[in-house]
């Protein structure tokens, strides 16, 4: 698989990420990161990730999206929108209940964003992990059949 790259631009006054390639847990800081940086504005209108590049997503990345969507609801009453042309990911989406919290979106953006890509954030193991129990943590809040799914994962983490 192609090694993942985080892209972030802002497209008709909003923000948007875009995952590229194959977006994994090693990934995580910088899009955490990213979205630390939109909960300190004032006003957020929307938000749009697009994973129209995006060829694999591992549930550490997904949970990180989760959280972020939780967030934006919680401090801007804002529902995102995600872009996903890709059956495979989009059923993944929708599997995980995603579209509880974001608008899914199955075409992509009419113009091209002018996208920069972030700096990737390298950090220590134990700030990776707790990352990975948050991203799970937020994943399991949004179904019955994902609780389940990650629910000894989260535990595993924690005792360890």
């Amino acid at each position: 698989m192609n090694s993942g790259k985080i892209l972030a631009a802002e497209y008709n006054h909003m923000p948007v990420l875009k995952l590229v390639g194959d977006v994994r847990v090693l990934m995580s800081s910088t899009i955490d990161n990213y979205f630390s940086s939109l909960y300190s504005k004032a006003i957020l209108d929307a938000m749009i990730v697009d994973l129209t590049e995006t060829t694999g997503i591992d549930s550490t990345a997904l949970g990180l999206l989760a959280k972020m969507a939780i967030q934006l609801r919680n401090r801007f009453n804002v529902k995102p929108s995600i872009i996903s042309t890709n059956p495979d990911i989009t059923r993944i989406l929708k599997g995980m209940s995603f579209d509880i919290i974001f608008d899914i979106v199955e075409e992509p953006l009419e113009s091209e964003a002018n996208f920069n890509e972030l700096n990737h954030i390298s950090e220590p193991e134990e700030v990776i992990k707790q990352k990975v129990i948050v991203a799970h943590q937020a994943l399991m809040t949004l179904s019955a059949d994902n609780k389940l799914e990650f629910q000894d994962l989260v535990s595993a983490l924690k005792n360890n």
